[in-house]
């Protein structure tokens, strides 16, 4: 990840103040509110004295002086003393409001409470940006979207500070392909600035209709013949990626144990070229396939894309030093950590549940809940899903714990879930006090804890449909419900499955399952051919839709990682490292029926 490093140099658009330490100190003014890095150095001890012996006025902007000199000199903790004190004095003067601002949301950012940044910077960069210290605020703000990864705001932040300072093109670039609506960005005034911004719109156009790429990136070279920007549509323009038809190997199990999986992926891959002949297929039986052959067949049959394998264990026996270097790699899972090589083309697409846990996290942080509590199988995967969740939480949502438990079958599920509500102890508080009483009716009823205030189970349907009645029972009469979520093995199509068991739980899924979608009444006919499919197949030609749209743009969507597409499976995108993400949708059970949450 790419972050621009910001300075404290709160100097940038102001008149220049006194010229030395000495001068800061006697003859302070408004004008000399932030320090150069040559001044940064000074007696701030001498300073604060000087503070305490002027007017209330004076003192406000010595005291900001001191402030900005601590910061510069990695005083975090003492600077911060200082801040607190100014928090408490009226500054009538707007620089020196916007100063403090600025001075906070700094201490902030040294530790990484990145909202509260936000928050502090908000009134500085809306409805327009501050006229005081505007780069030192631009790059607060860049840093800020960057490390919370808000691409659309590091990309409104970084055009403007362009306007201000010579950025250079890579470093530009580099941010620039992460926004994700680049129709939505900044718009600057001076052409060379607004220039990144129109052919961020052109490649993502292009990516939307991969035919049309070499075109849409030609007309943004004719219109910007000596933009820095030429660098990027050259290498977007290479000769390999004109093909208006490319031919794709594609590595699937059709025989053995997978074989209704491989099926089933492939049923979604002709699905998707039905509409599309932008890519044609040779598809190879992976099962007892001898990988050894496989720079053969590429060259046999003129592939510039390959596609798979399905299976993890088969991804590792593809040798990436032997395939051709002008070749994209889209692999249907997750590599191993030790990879034959890794070609430049390589991206990575997977149905993985770990993608469901980290967004759960990502989701129950945003709709603002501040305690949650994540059930799981006592497996490795459900350690392992707990480890996620917690990481993933506790990184947006710092020094927040979370509760977490494991159950290893049925039977113990209820004392897990009265262990974790707090039920447990609350009876044996009862117990004690009956004992004490030494009288066996004491009128007194279990209570459940109060701090938990979301569940999120992450076992499969089975699980849920246990557990859920337990949670429901064991919250005490008096208190609201706590809200319960699942992933996606929570929604099944089997008939004999009750969804009274379900009702009100909410869980994830690909969009493509929820009846609110555009397509969903193609996937009901796709079921009345596959009778024999339940939602987890679905699930797989969804999947195999995804791959062919991907498939097509592979070429571009590694070098600009903000574009999305509307996939099946959900809202795709690529990452820095190769993998395409994929964004889920939310749903309810409510009753007999799914309702898709907006």
């Amino acid at each position: 990840m790419l972050i621009i490093g910001f300075t404290t140099n709160l100097a940038g658009c102001q008149t220049a103040g006194p010229r030395s330490g000495d001068a800061s100190i006697k003859g302070a003014t408004s004008d000399a509110l932030a320090i150069t890095p040559r001044q940064a150095h000074v007696d701030v001890e001498r300073l604060l004295q000087q503070a305490y012996r002027s007017d209330p006025e004076q003192r406000l902007v010595l005291l900001l002086q001191a402030a900005t000199a601590l910061q510069y000199q990695q005083q975090w903790q003492t600077s911060a003393t200082i801040l607190s004190e100014l928090q408490q004095s009226t500054l009538n003067n707007t620089e020196q409001r916007h100063q403090l601002a600025l001075l906070n949301a700094q201490f902030a950012a040294q530790q990484q409470y990145w909202q509260r940044v936000d928050a502090l910077l908000e009134p500085l960069l809306q409805p327009q940006l501050t006229p005081y210290n505007r780069p030192a605020t631009l790059r607060l703000a860049l840093n800020s979207a960057i490390a919370q990864q808000h691409w659309q705001a590091a990309g409104d932040a970084l055009l403007q500070l362009a306007e201000a300072e010579d950025i250079g093109s890579e470093t530009l670039w580099q941010t620039l392909r992460m926004v994700p609506q680049p129709a939505n960005l900044y718009r600057s005034k001076q052409a060379q600035v607004d220039a990144w911004r129109q052919l961020l719109v052109a490649v993502h156009e292009g990516l939307a209709a991969p035919a049309q790429m070499p075109e849409l990136l030609q007309q943004w070279r004719q219109q910007h013949p000596r933009h820095a920007g030429g660098a990027v549509v050259k290498q977007l323009a290479e000769p390999q990626l004109r093909a208006e038809q490319r031919h794709a190997l594609v590595l699937l199990p059709l025989t053995g144990q997978f074989s209704e999986q491989g099926q089933a992926v492939l049923d979604g891959m002709v699905m998707r070229l039905a509409s599309d002949n932008s890519l044609t297929l040779q598809v190879i039986d992976s099962n007892q396939f001898d990988f050894t052959r496989l720079p053969e067949l590429l060259q046999q049959h003129q592939a510039e894309v390959l596609v798979g394998p399905l299976l993890r264990d088969e991804v590792a026996q593809v040798n990436a030093r032997l395939l051709p270097a002008e070749l994209t790699w889209l692999s249907l899972n997750e590599p191993p950590q030790r990879l034959n090589g890794t070609p430049a083309g390589f991206l990575f697409f997977a149905l993985d549940p770990e993608t469901e846990v980290q967004q759960a996290a990502e989701f129950l942080a945003s709709k603002g809940y501040q305690r949650p509590l994540i059930l799981a199988p006592d497996s490795n995967r459900g350690q392992r899903h707990i480890a996620l969740f917690t990481e993933q939480w506790q990184r947006l949502v710092p020094n927040t714990p979370v509760a977490s438990d494991v159950y290893r079958n049925p039977d113990d599920m209820k004392d897990i879930v009265q262990k974790q509500l707090g039920v447990s102890a609350s009876e044996a508080r009862i117990n004690q006090v009956k004992i004490a009483a030494r009288r066996v009716i004491v009128d007194a009823q279990a209570r459940s804890r109060g701090d938990i205030d979301v569940i999120y189970l992450a076992g499969s349907i089975e699980h849920t449909r246990l557990l859920k009645p337990f949670i429901d029972v064991n919250i005490a009469a008096f208190m609201q419900p706590i809200p319960v979520y699942a992933n996606s093995a929570s929604h099944s199509l089997a008939d004999a499955i009750s969804e009274n068991d379900l009702d009100q739980v909410h869980f994830s899924e690909a969009p493509w399952l929820l009846p609110d979608h555009p397509r969903f009444a193609e996937l009901q006919q796709l079921l009345q051919l596959r009778r024999n499919w339940g939602y987890n197949l679905a699930r797989l030609a969804a999947f195999g839709h995804d791959a062919m749209l991907i498939a097509a743009r592979s070429p571009w969507l590694a070098a600009v990682p903000g574009f999305e597409l509307q996939g099946l499976t959900g809202q795709l995108s690529s990452s820095e490292q190769g993998k395409v993400q994929r964004q889920l949708r939310w749903a309810q059970f409510s009753g007999h029926s799914v309702v898709p949450l907006r």
